[in-house]
């Protein structure tokens, strides 16, 4: 079952906190985290929500586009070692996969403004979380606004967690009631970087380009099995980038790639 899980669990700064934020959710039923980006809230958050027995209920988080709701199930659900549908699910306009098993769904914005039309009370959810909170839209104000009417009037378990990498926590705490604020540091890593003697002709191909600031530099890096953050304009020359002649990721697309990598 789900919950007796040991799973595959990725070595990831948020869980330095998740016990904190568990508390602070046993405790007062709201809570703001701001962790930055890559630590691992969306994928580990809702799951140990669910491991600590924290609700009864199903837990639903909201993501502000269906890409990233599909891609947040699927992960997490690769992390239990189960299909997407089976214990984690998700629900986006004019796609669907969850099941009678499912005890996380991922939903966009707009379905839980649908799901409270269709059910006010919000009966068998036990934890709605809005991650990404910062890039703010009308369907999510709207409905961590209705979320705050359902838990004053109707259901005082109701947990609520807002997430955001780039937020500021303290407003959004008043909102909640002075809910608590958990903070994850994240992990930071060392940045090499390689400039040009001069920017490459726009004629040339981005595969040459990469082979004139160092060779054996960037094969250094490679042997590392670390990164190359190449900025590139256009998605279809972003697109092009993945590989390299030597081997090595390209990733984030900009228009600097000719100055700089």
């Amino acid at each position: 079952m789900f919950g007796n899980k040991e799973d595959v669990r990725p070595d990831l700064p948020i869980y330095e906190v998740t016990d904190d934020l568990i508390s602070a959710l046993n405790d007062h039923k709201r809570a703001v985290l701001s962790a930055p980006p890559g630590a691992g809230k969306t994928t580990a958050v809702p799951l140990e929500i669910f491991r600590a027995g924290l609700v009864t209920g199903k837990i639903v988080m909201l993501e502000p586009r269906r890409l990233a709701a599909r891609a947040a199930a699927e992960r997490m659900a690769e992390m239990l070692d189960e299909p997407v549908g089976d214990s984690v699910g998700y629900r986006i306009k004019g796609e669907q996969k969850t099941s009678q098993q499912t005890k996380i769904e991922v939903v966009t914005e707009g379905i839980l403004t649908r799901i409270i039309q269709s059910d006010p009370e919000l009966s068998g959810i036990g934890c709605v979380i809005f991650d990404e909170f910062h890039e703010r839209s009308l369907h999510a104000d709207l409905g961590l606004a209705l979320c705050l009417e359902i838990a004053e009037a109707f259901r005082d378990d109701l947990c609520l967690l807002v997430m955001s990498a780039t937020l500021e926590a303290e407003p959004v705490s008043r909102l909640l009631g002075d809910a608590p604020i958990v903070t994850s540091d994240g992990r930071s890593f060392p940045v090499d970087p390689i400039w040009l003697d001069r920017p490459q002709p726009k004629s040339i191909s981005f595969e040459i380009g990469l082979r004139g600031p160092d060779p054996e530099r960037i094969e250094r890096h490679n042997r590392r099995d670390a990164g190359i953050f190449a900025g590139r304009a256009g998605n279809k020359n972003a697109r092009g980038a993945a590989q390299t002649p030597f081997g090595t990721r390209i990733c984030a697309p900009s228009s600097l790639w000719r100055t700089a990598l």
